[in-house]
C-alpha cells in the first residue's frame, strides 16, 4: 500500500465506542481480539486527542488488581493490538507520546465525540425542529450498550453510566422538541416504552403527561400521574417532583398548557425552587450534574469541596435545579459568605428548622469559615429531619459522619502543545467559558492563529471558572498573549462586578479568603511550598518544612483545598495550582529570611537525589529513577536557577549539572545538559579538579551528541589532562570512550579501536560495568566499519555483562545493535526480534536516542522484504526522532535509507532530494558515508542513474540540499508523500 493509500486509509476509517467497541473503515472491521485491547481503544477514544498515560490505561484494563510488571503487561497489550489493526489494514493509529498513547484518528472520526458535538449544537439551537433532526442524528450513532464487549470494570462502568446518562437525556430533549412542534401521538409510544424502562425519571413522566394531554387523552394524562406517584412512593418513598405536581394540578383544571420546550425545558427540570437565578449560561459540567443528581438519591450529606473560584457554587445550584423536582418539600439555599461570626451560624439556619418532616434540601454555600460551626448544626439538623439532604460548598470538608467529600474539578483544558485550531479547541470547556465570557469585538477578531495563546492561557489559569471569566473581562482592552504575559500581576484578574461577594472579585481575594483562614504555622508551611515547581512528594515537602513527619501538615492542606493531590502508579504526588503558587510565591517573598531557607532546602533536597539518581542509572532500577528525575524535571531546573543565582554552597550548581549529565543523555535532553554544564563551568571554572574534569567530559558527550566535533574533541582532550592529573582511571578510560566515539562518527576507525584499547588496559579487573561499556563501543565501532564478524562477538559479549549487571540501557543499545549485525548477514528474522526486542525496552525508559535507533533498524528490515509503505513509516519515525534530540550524524543515515524506501516505491525525484540532503548534512559536518552504509548509498545512486535522466537527478539532488530535515518530515506525512518534497 503507497503512503497516499494508507493516509487516506486512515481517514476513512471511524472508531465506535457507542455499542460494541469497534474499528471500521467501510464494510471492513478490525479483528481486536477480546475485552482488553477493545478496553485500551475505548479508553484511548474516549480521551481522545489528549495522550492517555500508561496509569490511566492500566487502571482502565485492570482496575485496583494491577498485575505485578503491569507497566510491561500494558506495552505487550498495545503491541498487540497494534498488530491486530496492521494486520487487518487499519495502518497505525496507536502512536506513543509521552507519558503514555494516543490515536492518530481525527476526534470527528469517533462516534462518542461527534455525538458530543451534536448535542452541544442542539442544546445551543433554539428552533425545535431543527434540535430535533440534530438530535435524531446525534443518537443514531448509538448501535447498543456504551463499550460493549470491553473489560468489565470500575472504569468501564463509571463512563458507561455517565454516557448512558448523556443518551438518557438527549432522548428526553428529543422527545421534548417533538412535542413542541405538536407530535404528540407520535411520541406518546416511545415515552410510555422509556417510564416503563426508567419508572423514577420525573422528567420523562412529565413528557408523558403533556403528550396525552395534549393529544385529547386528558383521563390517560392523570393516570400517568398516578403511576408516576405509585413507582415513587413505592420504590424511593417520595411524593412527585414540582414539575409533575403542577402538571396535574393545570391538567385538572383544563389550563392551556404551555409548549413542551417551555414547561419541560431542554436539558433541566423547572426551576422555581428557591436558589439564585444565575445571570449567565453554565458551560460544561454536564458529567458533573449528572453524577451528583444520582447521589444525592443515595448521600444525604455531600460537600462539594475545590479551591476557591472553580465553581462550587454554580455547580451546586445547576444541581438543585435538577433535582428540585425531586423534593416536594422545596429546596432552601443559604449563602453563608457573608457571616463573619460563627455564633451567626444558628441564627442563619434557623429558618432551615421548618423543613422538619419534609423531603426537602438543603444547599448551604461557602461554609469554610464557619466549618465547625456548620458542621455541627448540620449533624444535628440531618439526625432530627430524617428526610433532609444537604448539599454544601465549601474548601474543606464539614466533619460529618456520612458526608461525601466529592472535589470539584478544573474544566477540561486543552494541552499547550500540538494546539488544533480554534474550532477544535473549542471542544475544551475552559476554551468555551473563555470565548462565552470574552468581549464580542475580541471574539469575532480570534482565528486559528490565536489557538495556541488560548490554550496557554486556559492551562495557565488551571482551568479554573473563575480565573477564566476575570481573565475573559480583560479582552475588551487586552489581546490574548498580553493577558497571559500579565498573569502575574495580582491587579489583572479583578472585577468589581460581585460587591456581596468580596471574596471573589479577585483571584487573589479567594485565596487570601482561604489563607487568612489558616493559623500562623500553616500559613508558613503553606507559603514555603511556592518553591516547588511541578509538583513535589512528601519527603519533598519535608525537606523544606524541616519536619521529617509532615504527613499530618500536608493533608491538612489537602483538605482545605490549597494543595492538590494526584496518585500515580510511583505514589502520591502533590502540587499547588499555578494560580496558587504565584500567589503563595508573592507571599512567600515578603519574608526574606524564610524564602532563603526554603529555597535552600528545596536546591540541597534536589542535589542529594540528583546525585543518588546518578549512581543508580545503568542498574535494574534504571526505569523508576529516569521516571523520577523526569517528575522532577522543573524542581532540577529551579535548583540549578537557585545555585546559578548565588544561593546554596560553592560547587553545589556544578555538582547539580554533572549529576544531572547522565539523565539529559539516556532522555534525549543533549541541548539543556550541555547549557546546564556550560553555565555552571563558566561560574565554577576554578572548582576540585576532579569536578571540572567530569563536567568537561559530560560537556565533551553532548557535544558529540550534537555533533559538535571540535568541541567534543577540544573539551573531551582538557578532561582527560585533568582527569590524569586527579589519577582518575575510570573517568581516564570514560574520556577515552568518548574521543573514540568522535573518531568513530568522522570515520576514524583504527584510530577509533586505538583508544577503545587504551581505555580497556585502565578498567580494574572485576569492573563490570566499565568492561561491558568498552565492549559495546568496540562492537559498534567494528560494525560501522563493516567487520560483522568482530562486531557479533564484542557485542555479544557486552549484552553478556549487561545481563549480568541487570543494565537494562545496555540491554536496550545492545538488542539492537546486534539486530543491525543480524540485518546485514541477512537474518531478518532474528533482525526482527532483536530490534523490536530494543524498541520495547528503549520505549519502556524512554530512552529517546534508541527509541530512533531501533526504528531505523526496523524500517530497514521492513525495505529488505520489499515492504516500502512500512519502511518509510519506520525510518520517518526515526528521523523525526533524530531530528527532535539533535543528532544529524545520524538524520543522514536516516535520509539515505529513506531515499532507498522511497525510490522502491516508486517516488525518483523525492528520493533523490532526500539523498541530496543526506550529502549537505555531511558536507557540514565533515564526516564521511559510515562503510557499513556505503554499499547500500550507493545502490541508490546507481538506481537514480537509471530513473532519472542526470540533470533532472542534479536539480532534485541539489532542491534536497536546500531542504530542512522538519520539511521532509511534514512533506513524508502528506497524502502525497512520495512526491518530489517541493510538490
Amino acid at each position: 500500500m503507497t503512503a497516499k493509500a494508507r493516509a487516506m486509509t486512515v481517514a476513512s476509517i471511524e472508531i465506535r465506542v457507542l455499542g460494541p467497541v469497534e474499528v471500521v473503515d467501510g464494510d471492513r472491521t478490525a479483528p481486536l481480539g477480546g475485552p482488553r485491547p477493545r478496553t485500551l481503544i475505548g479508553a484511548l477514544a474516549l480521551r481522545a486527542p489528549a495522550v492517555v498515560s500508561r496509569d490511566a490505561l492500566a487502571e482502565a484494563v485492570w482496575d485496583t488488581h494491577l498485575p505485578p510488571g503491569a507497566a510491561k503487561t500494558l506495552r505487550a497489550h498495545v503491541a498487540y493490538l497494534r498488530r491486530a489493526l496492521s494486520a487487518g489494514g487499519f495502518g497505525e493509529l496507536v502512536t506513543t507520546r509521552a507519558p503514555g498513547y494516543a490515536l492518530t484518528v481525527p476526534i470527528e472520526r469517533i462516534d462518542v465525540h461527534r455525538f458530543q458535538e451534536l448535542l452541544d449544537r442542539a442544546r445551543a439551537t433554539p428552533a425545535a425542529g431543527t434540535t430535533a433532526e440534530t438530535l435524531r442524528v446525534a443518537l443514531g450513532l448509538w448501535r447498543g450498550d456504551v463499550l460493549a464487549g470491553c473489560q468489565a470494570g470500575d472504569w468501564v462502568r463509571a463512563e458507561a453510566t455517565r454516557l448512558e446518562e448523556l443518551r438518557l437525556g438527549a432522548t428526553e430533549d428529543l422527545l421534548a422538541a417533538e412535542l413542541a412542534v405538536g407530535r404528540h401521538a407520535a411520541a406518546t409510544p416511545e415515552l410510555e416504552s422509556l417510564v416503563a424502562r426508567f419508572p423514577l425519571r420525573e422528567r420523562l413522566w412529565e413528557l408523558l403527561m403533556l403528550a396525552l394531554y395534549r393529544a385529547g387523552r386528558q383521563g390517560d394524562a392523570l393516570a400517568a400521574y398516578r403511576r408516576a406517584r405509585a413507582r415513587l412512593v413505592t420504590e424511593i418513598g417520595v411524593e412527585p417532583g414540582a414539575g409533575l405536581q403542577r402538571l396535574e394540578a393545570a391538567i385538572l383544571a383544563g389550563r392551556e398548557l404551555p409548549a413542551a420546550s417551555e414547561s419541560v425545558p431542554v436539558g433541566g427540570e423547572p426551576v422555581g425552587c428557591g436558589v439564585p437565578a444565575p445571570l449567565t449560561t453554565l458551560i460544561g459540567r454536564d458529567a458533573e450534574i449528572a453524577e451528583l443528581s444520582a447521589l444525592l438519591a443515595q448521600r444525604r450529606l455531600i460537600t462539594l469541596t475545590g479551591v476557591g473560584g472553580c465553581g462550587k457554587t454554580r455547580l451546586a445550584v445547576a444541581v438543585a435545579e435538577r433535582v428540585a423536582g425531586r423534593f416536594p418539600g422545596g429546596v432552601q439555599f443559604v449563602d453563608l459568605a457573608p457571616l463573619a461570626d460563627p455564633g451567626l451560624v444558628a441564627a442563619e439556619l434557623a429558618p432551615a428548622d421548618a423543613l422538619r418532616g419534609r423531603n426537602c434540601l438543603l444547599v448551604l454555600d461557602n461554609c469554610e469559615h464557619v466549618v465547625a460551626a456548620c458542621g455541627g448544626l448540620v449533624g444535628a439538623l440531618l439526625r432530627a429531619c430524617p428526610d433532609l439532604r444537604v448539599l454544601a460548598t465549601s474548601r474543606e470538608t464539614l466533619g460529618v459522619p456520612g458526608e461525601l467529600a466529592w472535589p470539584v474539578p478544573p474544566l477540561s483544558t486543552p494541552p499547550v502543545t500540538g494546539t488544533p485550531g480554534l474550532a477544535a479547541l473549542s471542544r475544551y470547556d475552559a476554551v468555551r467559558l473563555f470565548l462565552d465570557r470574552a468581549a464580542v469585538s475580541a471574539v469575532r477578531a480570534l482565528g486559528d492563529g490565536d489557538a495556541p495563546d488560548i490554550a496557554a492561557l486556559c492551562a495557565r489559569l488551571d482551568g479554573l471558572p473563575l480565573a477564566i471569566e476575570l481573565a475573559a473581562a480583560r479582552t475588551a482592552v487586552l489581546t490574548v498573549a498580553e493577558i497571559t504575559d500579565r498573569l502575574h500581576d495580582p491587579a489583572l484578574l479583578r472585577t468589581s462586578c460581585q460587591p456581596d461577594r468580596p471574596q471573589h472579585q479577585a483571584m487573589h481575594s479567594t485565596i487570601a479568603w482561604s489563607y487568612d483562614l489558616l493559623d500562623a504555622p500553616t500559613q508558613d508551611r503553606f507559603r514555603r511550598l511556592a518553591v516547588f515547581a511541578g509538583g513535589f512528594t512528601l519527603a519533598a515537602a519535608e525537606a523544606v518544612w524541616g519536619d521529617p513527619a509532615a504527613v499530618d501538615q500536608l493533608a491538612d492542606l489537602v483538605g482545605k483545598s490549597l494543595v492538590v493531590v494526584e496518585h500515580t502508579a510511583a505514589g502520591a504526588r502533590y502540587r499547588l495550582l499555578e494560580t496558587i503558587g504565584r500567589w503563595a510565591a508573592r507571599k512567600l517573598s515578603g519574608v526574606p529570611a524564610a524564602e532563603r531557607a526554603a529555597r535552600d532546602a528545596h536546591a540541597g533536597y534536589y542535589l542529594a537525589l540528583a546525585e543518588e539518581a546518578d549512581r543508580q542509572l545503568r542498574r535494574p532500577e534504571t526505569g523508576g529513577w529516569l521516571a523520577r528525575l523526569a517528575a522532577e524535571h522543573e524542581n532540577l531546573r529551579a535548583a540549578l536557577a537557585w545555585f546559578a543565582g548565588g544561593g546554596g554552597d560553592p560547587g553545589a550548581q556544578l555538582r547539580l549539572a554533572v549529576a544531572l549529565a547522565q539523565y539529559c543523555q539516556l532522555r534525549g535532553r543533549y541541548g539543556e545538559g550541555r547549557r546546564w554544564l556550560e553555565t555552571a563551568l563558566a561560574r565554577e571554572s576554578a572548582g576540585p579538579r576532579s569536578l571540572v574534569g567530569c563536567a568537561l567530559w559530560a560537556t565533551a558527550g553532548f557535544a558529540l551528541l550534537t555533533c559538535d566535533y571540535h568541541d567534543a574533541q577540544r573539551l573531551g582532550e582538557r578532561a582527560l589532562g585533568l582527569l590524569r592529573q586527579c589519577g582518575d582511571r575510570i573517568g581516564e578510560a570514560r574520556t577515552l570512550r568518548l574521543l573514540a566515539s568522535v573518531a568513530r562518527e568522522r570515520g576514524e576507525y583504527r584510530r577509533a579501536l586505538a583508544e577503545l584499547d587504551r581505555a580497556m588496559n585502565l578498567v580494574e579487573p572485576g569492573d563490570i560495568p566499565a568492561t561491558a561499556a568498552v565492549q559495546h563501543q568496540i562492537g559498534f565501532t567494528h560494525w560501522l566499519a563493516g567487520d560483522l564478524d568482530a562486531a557479533e562477538r564484542s557485542l555479544t559479549e557486552a549484552l553478556r555483562w549487561s545481563e549480568s549487571l541487570g543494565d537494562p540501557v545496555g540491554l536496550a543499545s545492545g538488542s539492537t545493535h546486534l539486530a543491525a549485525v543480524a540485518l546485514h548477514r541477512g537474518q531478518l528474522g532474528r533482525a526482527d526480534r532483536l530490534a523490536r526486542d530494543g524498541l520495547a525496552r528503549s520505549t519502556e525508559l524512554d530512552l529517546k536516542e534508541h527509541i530512533a535507533w531501533a526504528w531505523n533498524v526496523i524500517g530497514l528490515i521492513a525495505l529488505r522484504r520489499n515492504q516500502s509503505c512500512a519502511a518509510v513509516g519506520a525510518l520517518r519515525t526515526s528521523l523525526e526522532l533524530h531530528w527532535a534530540i539533535g543528532d544529524r550524524w545520524r538524520q543522514a543515515g536516516v535520509l539515505d535509507h529513506l531515499a532507498e524506501a522511497v525510490l522502491a516505491g516508486g517516488g525518483a525525484s523525492c528520493a533523490a532530494e532526500l539523498a541530496g540532503l543526506a550529502t549537505a548534512i555531511r558536507d557540514v559536518l565533515a564526516v564521511p558515508v559510515p562503510a557499513q552504509e556505503q554499499p547500500g548509498r550507493s545502490r541508490t545512486q546507481a538506481r537514480l542513474r537509471r530513473c532519472l535522466p542526470d540533470p533532472e537527478r542534479r536539480a532534485a539532488a541539489n532542491r534536497g540540499a536546500t531542504r530542512t530535515v522538519p520539511e521532509v518530515i511534514t512533506a513524508l506525512q502528506a497524502p502525497a508523500g512520495l512526491r518530489p518534497i517541493t510538490a
